[in-house]
């Protein structure tokens, strides 16, 4: 591991002295932004349990298919298909397209379900179990990964430079 540092530091131009570990303010810093992703996440997660608890489900039709193609499908032979929903509340006509595409054609006038926020019907998903906006797994990954190297940095620091 040594090594690694010194051809690293040998190639950045600087004096190839021992590593001697990562500054403390770094470590603090990373284990700062860890903490406040991990905490983020907590947040969405939270955000998204109430949207759950707060939103209702109700049935939609299909009144158009959208079709595209993925950049790399340069021929078109693997068209995804966007079905696009209409639902009503309290006597007003809702429209949202599929977040995500399906590999099959959906038919129009199809029924489907839609669940979505009674104070803002446009925010609505298909389905009974989707939820819209940003998972928070990604944050809780990302949080705990940069904790774990901040935590694994900060220990080797502390090691003794025979045990090193």
């Amino acid at each position: 591991m040594e090594s690694v540092f010194a051809s690293i530091l040998l190639i950045s131009g600087r004096p190839t002295q021992p590593f001697t570990g990562v500054p403390p303010v770094v470590m603090v810093i990373f284990m700062v932004v860890s903490v406040a992703l991990i905490v983020l996440g907590l947040v969405i997660l939270r955000k998204r349990q109430s949207w759950l608890e707060h939103s209702q489900i109700t049935e939609g039709e299909i009144v158009e298919v959208s079709k595209r193609y993925e950049r790399s499908d340069k021929m078109g032979q693997s068209p995804i298909y966007f079905p696009v929903v209409s639902f009503s509340f309290k006597g007003r006509t809702f429209k949202i397209e599929a977040e995500t595409g399906m590999p099959k054609i959906s038919q129009v006038g199809e029924k489907v379900e839609v669940r979505f926020n009674p104070e803002n019907p446009y925010e609505s998903t298909l389905g009974t179990s989707s939820i819209p906006g940003t998972k928070p797994a990604l944050f809780f990954v990302l949080g705990t990964l940069l904790l774990v190297a901040s935590a694994i940095l900060t220990a080797h620091a502390q090691m003794p430079i025979a045990l090193k």
